[in-house]
């Protein structure tokens, strides 16, 4: 008690710059986790959409491509950052989190959370909470492809199917399809669905030169599956197709195909 007495009486400077000292080391620790958390929303304040998306970690784009993310940062009102005020900062082993309050562009103030990892010699942002909402939780139907875009798809399906017909082998045709299909087969399971094809030899390579056309209006439904429907005019026989998509983080990949082939008469 004496001594504590002593240094609370003679000692008071030089406690204060000592707890001066331990605060400022602190905050010179932590300074690291709030540059990653400013830079970030400052990219996207500023509309930079793909260097923000490029700065979160591995984690947080398995989850979420970057048209989605792009999408779901404007629908949270991230775009109207202007500058941050940090009351709270603190890093644990890997992990980090930066705790403030945003202005933003119309002088409006809302709380924002960031969290962060370390990963690749840097800290990257694995999550945003903004005035209350995660931004994860954002979920924006992701839009429909161009027609070039949905040529493209379907002629890439229809090419990697055929290619897995003539080689009786559909391991590489079974990688490209989306997980939601791959957890419910095998390649011996997709193959054994088009066995047909190869009993009868089946070749549709002709369509590599010819382009489809999508006879129906594609849409995204409740569910988030993108039909494409449509036909080569390929003769002697046309091929009709439909194909199922849904949205994963590597984008649009297929959960469905239907593949027909119908000779064509002299007058069609």
């Amino acid at each position: 008690m004496i001594g504590c007495g002593i240094v609370a009486i003679l000692g008071f400077g030089g406690c204060a710059g000592t707890v001066a000292l331990l605060v400022g080391g602190v905050f010179a620790l932590t300074r690291p986790v709030v540059d990653a958390s400013e830079q970030f929303l400052t990219l996207v304040g500023e509309g930079k959409f793909a260097d923000a998306y490029a700065s979160t970690a591995d984690g947080f784009r398995a989850q979420q491509d970057e048209a989605s993310f792009a999408a779901a940062v404007k629908q949270l009102g991230l775009t109207d950052f202007a500058s941050a005020f940090w009351n709270s900062r603190q890093i644990e082993n890997q992990t980090g989190a930066a705790e403030g309050t945003v202005t933003t562009k119309d002088g409006g103030t809302r709380p924002v959370t960031v969290r962060l990892v370390r990963e690749g010699g840097r800290w990257a942002v694995d999550g945003v909470r903004y005035g209350g909402v995660d931004l994860a939780s954002i979920k924006v139907p992701p839009p429909v492809p161009s027609e070039a875009e949905l040529e493209r798809m379907a002629s890439d399906a229809l090419l990697g199917f055929n290619r897995a017909v003539r080689a009786r082998d559909f391991t590489a045709f079974y990688a490209t399809l989306s997980d939601l299909w791959k957890k419910q087969t095998t390649p011996e399971g997709v193959q054994k669905i088009f066995q047909e094809f190869i009993d009868k030899d089946i070749d549709i390579g002709g369509i590599a030169s010819v382009k489809p056309q999508v006879t129906s209006t594609p849409t995204v439904n409740d569910k988030g599956v993108l039909l494409v429907a449509g036909h080569y005019p390929t003769r002697p026989a046309r091929v009709r197709f439909e194909l199922e998509y849904i949205h994963e983080p590597a984008g649009w990949k297929l959960m469905s195909v239907l593949v027909g082939v119908k000779e064509v008469a002299s007058g069609d």
